[in-house]
């Protein structure tokens, strides 16, 4: 039961990095993303183990890579919204998604659903690739397979 609830924070998590930006709460994400790195480092130190982590080790994003990485986001969203991006800042793009995400909730909802697809299908292939059978399994079976499979690695 641990391993489902660590995991479905790891991909709330994941899935908030991706959002933020369009809910123009960058600080708040930055307080979760603390609270949620203390809590697994806590267990980790209570456990003595390592608890799976979307991290690359030893590869810390930079303040200006992360402020890219949003924008790159935004702009992602701001196209699917068909909000014009030209010389608009970081900001300015904000409140235009988020004005557009409240006046149109059925096309932020299929925006979510598209994405949800696509990252199903982005972890299906990887998993194909490690040689995992996919058929009629969730996101989240495939993800602790995947796990299993790399902690399997990792200790042999």
């Amino acid at each position: 039961m641990k391993k489902i609830g660590l995991w479905l924070t790891s991909a709330m998590l994941a899935y908030s990095l991706y959002v933020p930006v369009a809910f123009g709460a960058t600080a708040q994400l930055e307080e979760e993303s603390s609270a949620a790195k203390q809590e697994q480092q806590a267990d980790q130190e209570q456990h003595g183990k390592h608890k799976h982590s979307h991290a690359h080790p030893g590869k810390k994003m930079t303040s200006e890579e992360i402020q890219k990485m949003r924008m790159k986001k935004l702009q992602r969203l701001a196209t699917y919204f068909e909000i014009d991006t030209e010389g608009k800042s970081l900001e300015q793009l904000k409140k235009e998604v988020d004005q557009v995400k409240r006046d149109q909730p059925e096309k932020w909802e299929a925006f979510k659903q598209e994405f949800r697809a696509k990252k199903l299908e982005k972890i299906r292939e990887y998993a194909k690739q490690k040689g995992i059978d996919v058929e009629g399994k969730t996101m989240e079976q495939l993800h602790d397979e995947l796990h299993e499979l790399e902690e399997r690695h990792n200790h042999s």
